[in-house]
């Protein structure tokens, strides 16, 4: 049962250093394991500054997480304008054509 686990244990060890790196925790992870192992005496003897330090480098990586949403939804925001007018103007192009009498559009620049 114990290698079970630990198999299971080492088989998402990878993924889960991918997640983190993905959602952009490899620093504060490292940070954290370097306070728990090689610098454990200075973590024991500053446990406040150590923990400050930790949550700043977290609440840095999320407002990287706020900053790309912002730029995905500001992006999004551009293409929906940028639609919108162009729909606008094939409905004015339509508008121009039936008063003309025509039945061709231009469509140029559509």
């Amino acid at each position: 049962m114990m290698f079970i686990v630990l198999g299971a244990g080492l088989f998402l060890l990878p993924i889960l250093f991918r997640l983190a790196l993905k959602l952009r925790l490899g620093i504060p992870i490292l940070y954290a394991l370097l306070m728990l192992t090689a610098f454990h005496g200075w973590y024991q003897a500053h446990t406040d500054l150590a923990d400050g330090i930790f949550f700043g480098l977290v609440a840095l990586a999320a407002l990287s997480w706020v900053v790309t949403l912002l730029r995905r939804l500001w992006e999004l925001l551009e293409d929906w304008r940028e639609e919108r007018a162009m729909a606008e103007l094939l409905a004015y192009r339509v508008r121009q054509a039936r008063a003309a009498g025509e039945y061709a559009i231009d469509t140029q620049g559509l």
